[in-house]
Order: C-alpha cells, then structure tokens, then sequence
C-alpha cells in the first residue's frame, strides 16, 4: 500500500460477498474538502469496474485540486469462532485547469475458522487500483481514459485487466447537488485461476436420487470481452451535515448479447464534526454468467473518518 500523508481514515467493514465474475468487494472513499466524503463513486466494479470507474463528482466544479486520501481497518473475533479481517484503501486526485489525473488502491484480507478446533482459512484476498485521465472540454462535459487492474482468486482471477475510454456528461453540477452520466466502451481481459477452469454440471444417479457433480469441460485460462459501458451517478448534499450519493452501472457484451453485469453503490454519511465523519454504504454486483458460481455480491460497510486537511 501507499504511504499516505494526508488523511487517515479508521473503518469497521462487514460484508457478504458470492464469488462472481465482476464483484467489486470494497469500497473507496471519495469526496471534497468542503462536504461530507462518500464512502465511495459508483462504478464498473473496480471492477470494471465498479466502484473506481467512474468521475469524481466535484470534478466540474473546481479546476485546481491536490488531494490525497487513506483509509484502513479490521475486524478480530476469537474464543468459538475465531476471524480476522483487515482493509486498506487509498485514493490520489489532481486536477489542474482541464486535465484531472486520479490513482486509486484498494485491498482486503480475511481468515476464518469454523469453530476453535478448525484451522483458519482465507475467506477474502483482493487487490484492485485504477489510473484515470480526464479532460475536460466544456464545464458539463468530460473525455476520460482509465485502466483497472483486479486480483481476486475468490472470483477466479488471477488477474483481470479493464481499459475504458468515454465520455462524462453533467446535467446538474451544483455544489451540493450532482447528477452525471457516463457512456463509453469497455475492454475486459481475464487471466483465470486454475481452480476456476472446470465447468461442472450436476447429474443425480436414478438408482439412489444421489446428485453430484462431474466435469464436463474446461474454460480457456485467458478470455477477452467487449462491451458497452453506461452510468448514471447521484450525489446530494441533504444539509450541511448528511450526504446522499448513489450510482447505477452496465456494462452490455456485444460479442454475446446474454453477458452482461450491474453495479449498484449506495452511501449516507454524516459530519459528526469539522474534520470527522461517519458513513454507511452498501454496494450489489450482479454478472449473469459469472466464472464461478454465485452470480450476486452484496457489500455493506461502515467508516469512521477524520481528515487531517
């Protein structure tokens, strides 16, 4: 992870994750100096990029921008059931006249054991980070470049590359109140775990009802998709203290017509005081043909923050 200098964010995380293709399972947290910060943006699942993938939504409204950004926490359980979890998250932004450059980073870890005799495993390992270019033409309207790396071996992904060009379009960019869409196209190149490459099927012997499973193919270890990327995203900054945001995205193979994936982030924060806020978010991925599975995450997080500037 990054050394950050800045800000330092103190998070309790909880989550439900199914192992699918797109999951995007952290959340990153975003926002100006001036308002309550969201926990996160929306976006293709950073994957693809969910929650890194989208516009950061003051981008409209200030042309001179250096912010830096860190988060991290965990949770410890032990005795009957033992657990450990830690996240770190870390977000640069800087924009001058124009031209706006944004890197991200985001990770978990998790170990769990069923009860006190059973040995801990892993239950989360990910690592994601995002490098986005934007410029701005006209005060409502953006082109950008981003390029989204993912390690998830949970999703079966060794790793999985998303580059994703387009355009950002502002129908409402006041300060407190923001409303943008995005449209452009998506690269996905995958590079599978080789736990993930059987394709099992269930067959059930008639003579005892018993089912189980059998091999019946394997997948290619690489794959490589096309798609069209869309993007609606909200923020509004209720008062002075309470902070809506929410996104909606989809992303459409046009290689097979039945791909296609849904990323949807939810976040309310709170400014408990000048320089320490309090929020909750929740994030869903859904991938109609995943690569393992279970084709619906759900995320939920709550994150205590302080910011030093």
């Amino acid at each position: 992870m990054l050394t950050m200098m800045h800000v330092m964010t103190f998070a309790v995380h909880f989550g439900t994750a199914g192992m699918n293709l797109s999951a995007q399972d952290v959340t990153t947290p975003q926002g100006t100096v001036d308002t309550a910060a969201p926990v996160t943006t929306g976006k293709s699942e950073i994957e693809g990029q969910g929650r890194f993938a989208t516009a950061t939504q003051a981008d409209a409204l200030t042309d001179d921008v250096t912010q830096l950004e860190l988060s991290t926490g965990g949770f410890f359980s032990s005795g009957n059931a033992r657990s450990i979890s830690v996240t770190g998250l870390g977000r640069f932004r800087l924009r001058r006249n124009i031209h706006q450059f944004r890197a991200e980073v985001a990770a978990n870890y998790g170990r769990a054991a069923a009860d006190a005799e059973s040995d801990m495993q892993d239950t989360v390992t990910n690592v994601q980070g995002l490098l986005r270019y934007d410029v701005f033409m006209h005060p409502r309207v953006a082109a950008f470049v981003q390029a989204v790396g993912r390690h998830d071996p949970f999703q079966g992904l060794t790793f999985r590359l998303n580059i994703d060009p387009g355009f950002a379009f502002y129908a409402l960019k006041e300060a407190n109140h923001r409303l943008w869409f995005e449209v452009g196209y998506d690269f996905q190149y995958d590079v599978r775990t080789e736990d993930s490459l059987d394709i099992l099927a269930t067959i059930e012997d008639p003579a005892t009802g018993m089912s189980s499973q059998v091999v019946v193919g394997r997948r290619d270890r690489t794959a490589i998709n096309h798609a069209v990327r869309l993007f609606a995203g909200y923020n509004n900054n209720l008062n002075e203290f309470l902070t809506f945001d929410t996104g909606l995205e989809y992303l459409q193979s046009v290689l097979r017509g039945e791909v296609f994936r849904i990323n949807w982030y939810n976040s309310l924060s709170a400014q408990l005081a000048s320089r320490v806020s309090l929020a909750a978010s929740f994030t869903l991925r859904y991938e109609n043909r995943p690569v393992v599975p279970r084709k619906l995450d759900t995320i939920t997080a709550i994150l205590l923050g302080v910011r030093f500037i």
